[in-house]
């Protein structure tokens, strides 16, 4: 699979479940590692803000924890 058919089929993922764009950032840097503090300098966020997203996310595919929403949508 080609990359933008890649991000095609991710974002066609991400709009089945209803994710927000600012939810699907957050979980590609989820996806890549990152730590709470770090994805929120990056968004220049709150942490707090941050794990609101993710909570958003976690509810509206869900799952409880990073791993799962990784899987959920990158796999």
């Amino acid at each position: 699979m080609s990359v933008p058919s890649a991000r095609w089929s991710v974002a066609m993922v991400a709009q089945a479940y209803g994710l927000t764009a600012r939810e699907l950032e957050v979980a590609h840097l989820v996806a890549r590692g990152l730590p709470t503090g770090e994805i929120a300098a990056e968004l220049f966020v709150s942490p707090h803000t941050v794990r609101d997203h993710l909570k958003a996310a976690f509810r509206k595919t869900d799952v409880s924890v990073r791993g799962e929403l990784v899987a959920r949508l990158f796999a």
